[in-house]
């Protein structure tokens, strides 16, 4: 009888982890995907926003499949578990504007160099960045306000800040800002 309980009790964990691990089939074009990034600038991303979720990207669907249209290096599409085991410890999360089709456009950002000043139509990009110039210019949707970069906790950070050419009243968007967007659910 232990044995069965036993084991009942891990077919139970197994599922709920399974459950847990992100089942691509729920989601679609348009979803913003968020993770804990092990990028080298993702604890300062965390300290200066006070969340963990240091890195975003859009979901694109290619035949089928789930791809992340992200911001790392370039711009750049990812398959999505591959973009999920590249996260700390896989944990992401997901927001969606509308459960009615959306189409990403993404062609033109492809390639597309990574931001690293923070700076909005520069022609390069950073991840929340991205996210928010989709939203805005394709589906006409403001997801959050840019805030000046000094409503960010900066302690620390200014070395870092004058080496990439940010200023402090600069305006960003963080992961964070669009994880908390009244737009997405």
């Amino acid at each position: 009888m232990k044995k069965a309980i036993a084991i009942l009790l891990m077919l139970i964990a197994f599922g709920w982890l399974y459950s847990q691990s992100g089942n691509h089939s729920e989601l679609k074009e348009g979803d913003v995907v968020f993770q804990i990034s092990k990028s080298k600038q993702s604890p300062l991303i965390a300290a200066a926003t006070g969340s963990q979720w240091t890195h975003c990207g859009v979901i694109v669907m290619k035949k089928g499949e789930p791809y992340v249209l992200e911001a790392s290096s370039v711009v750049k599409l990812t398959p999505w578990e591959q973009w999920k085991r590249r996260g700390k410890g896989g944990i992401t999360s997901m927001k969606r504007y509308t459960d009615k089709p959306v189409k990403i456009r993404y062609s033109q950002y492809l390639g597309k160099p990574y931001d690293l000043a923070f700076k909005f139509d520069n022609g390069k990009w950073y991840c929340s960045e991205l996210v928010y110039d989709i939203y805005l210019k394709q589906l006409g949707v403001k997801l959050c306000e840019p805030r000046p970069i000094s409503d960010y906790h900066l302690v620390g950070m200014d070395k870092t800040m004058r080496r990439r050419g940010i200023s402090r009243d600069q305006l960003a968007v963080a992961p964070v800002d669009l994880f908390d967007s009244k737009q997405l659910r």
